[in-house]
């Protein structure tokens, strides 16, 4: 049993360590090193919500906040003049569509849709990135267990419109 243990462990400090000599000889680098080199040290995040449901602005402006401070490393500034580059929402649209009913005709599963129009505004120009990416969720007996998967059908379905422009960030800050 103890060479077992010792095997286990052995092998684990290995694999720990084949790990980080890959990651160090491969010249890996963290998102945010390519988001400082196109975006820089502070950015300013615009979103104006749309007037139909104003919260969902509320939701995109959050997850952008969140997305500068912890993935790009960046500040995030109150006022447009102090910072390096800009992040704009220019449009907004989530949109839900039924996918399956029960017998009654009721919704049981429905699709949220949602398109963002972001620009990016640099001191080498501006970029603009259409990101389009969709959520599926089921609906249970009940409004207010509707209205909380709706909601968090929605916030999930920002989160991975916010992984793609991560990704977006991240090419452009590569290719500079």
């Amino acid at each position: 049993m103890k060479v077992m243990k010792r095997y286990i462990s052995s092998r684990r400090a290995f694999l720990y360590s084949a790990a980080l000599l890959t990651l160090s000889a491969c010249g890996y680098r963290p998102v945010s090193h390519y988001a400082h080199g196109l975006l820089g040290e502070s950015v300013y995040v615009s979103v104006h919500p749309n007037g139909k449901e104003p919260q969902n602005g509320v939701y995109l402006k959050e997850a952008i906040i969140d997305t500068v401070r912890e993935r790009f490393s960046a500040i995030v500034t109150e006022k447009r003049e102090d910072a390096d580059s800009t992040i704009e929402v220019l449009r907004y649209h989530i949109g839900y569509s039924p996918l399956t009913y029960d017998k009654n005709g009721y919704v049981t599963r429905y699709r949220v849709d949602t398109t963002v129009t972001f620009r990016i505004e640099t001191a080498d120009g501006n970029y603009d990135k259409i990101v389009n990416v969709s959520e599926d969720v089921g609906i249970k007996a009940g409004s207010l267990t509707s209205s909380i998967a709706r909601e968090s059908a929605i916030r999930y379905s920002i989160r991975k419109a916010m992984d793609k422009l991560v990704a977006y960030v991240a090419q452009r800050g590569y290719l500079k």
